[in-house]
């Protein structure tokens, strides 16, 4: 344990403890399932074609009659832009000159006050990222806070979101029924001609909370048992509580940055894994000359040293699109009561 002269009693030494970082959560439910498949792209705008077809009975005809046509595809092209992120900060000399370093009697280094401010600096954008994938799961909506970006995949795909009301207020409520109807919408409408492997549905502590207590499902989940014990330690990195009932997986998501929820009080969201087409992140260049026409990366830091040597720097970015291609898949669960 370092000892250092106490600052209220000159002549005295005291016993300086470890630090004590209070740092807030770092959510990332959403990354670790791997809902969202990443890609790189070259431009600042993604085209999304979509293609429409439909399939048929053959009626049939007379013998030597052929006037049945077959039809074809519809193909429609639609453009997404891609919002660009930013984040700064400086170091100067008044960041050092005098300044303990943390946990230590040693004086800070330019080393690792930048190392540090970059930490902190890549933990906002990990949260801006979870945040923006989360909103465009609950709203449909790209994540543009200050509107630099507007659009909603429902209307751009000209499709009504699926609600089913769990009516978790009436003890008689038949939920299987329920967790049915959401399954089969998915399955209805994925139309990508893959096989979901499940269907998982993120949950505000608010509807898990009235789920696990519903007369039909809570004696399900008391004796419900698995090697993790999920009534006695959450799970998921120790914050997520997990519940498995008619083949769906219900996952308690708390997550919040600034007082703002990611999953909105008393909501659901039912939706499939497995698919490779379905949730996509689009990283695009970071606004540099070099840079210009390479494959995006998730974020970028550039360090920037003052010709006078009085400051460095930090220039941060990110360039990211969640795009939801069908928006269809996605289900909103709720109570009205």
């Amino acid at each position: 344990m370092a000892i250092i002269r106490s600052f209220d009693r000159p002549f005295e030494m005291v016993d300086l403890t470890e630090e004590l970082n209070l740092v807030p959560n770092t959510w990332g439910l959403i990354n670790e399932l791997g809902i969202f498949r990443n890609e790189s792209v070259t431009q600042h705008t993604v085209m999304v074609e979509s293609t429409s077809g439909s399939l048929s009975v053959i009626g049939d005809t007379v013998r030597g009659v052929r006037n049945l046509v077959n039809k074809d595809d519809t193909r429609q092209i639609r453009p997404f832009a891609i919002p660009h992120f930013t984040l700064d900060d400086t170091v100067s000399p008044m960041d050092l000159q005098g300044k303990r370093a943390y946990g230590s009697d040693n004086a800070d280094t330019e080393a690792e006050v930048v190392a540090r401010k970059l930490e902190r600096i890549r933990r906002n954008h990990a949260i801006t990222m979870e945040a923006a994938r989360a909103y465009a799961l609950t709203t449909g909506a790209i994540y543009a806070p200050n509107g630099t970006v507007v659009d909603n995949y429902y209307t751009s795909f000209g499709i009504t979101r699926k609600e089913i009301d769990f009516l978790l207020g009436t003890s008689t409520t038949e939920l299987t029924l329920k967790v049915e109807e959401a399954v089969a919408h998915i399955q209805d409408n994925q139309l990508s001609g893959e096989v979901m492997s499940n269907v998982v549905v993120l949950c505000s502590p608010e509807f898990f909370g009235k789920l696990i207590t519903h007369a039909t499902i809570k004696d399900a989940y008391k004796y419900y048992t698995s090697t993790q014990e999920p009534l006695r330690q959450r799970l998921g990195s120790g914050l997520y509580r997990r519940f498995v009932h008619g083949g769906v997986e219900f996952i308690e998501y708390r997550g919040s940055y600034n007082g703002s929820r990611l999953i909105p009080a008393g909501d659901a969201y039912a939706l499939p894994m497995g698919s490779s087409d379905t949730f996509i992140s689009y990283f695009s260049p970071a606004n540099k000359l070099s840079l210009a026409n390479t494959l995006g990366q998730e974020v970028y830091a550039f360090q920037y040293r003052d010709p006078k040597d009085e400051g460095l720097l930090l220039q941060t970015e990110s360039n990211q699109l969640h795009l939801v291609r069908r928006p269809q898949t996605v289900v909103r669960l709720f109570s009205s009561n």
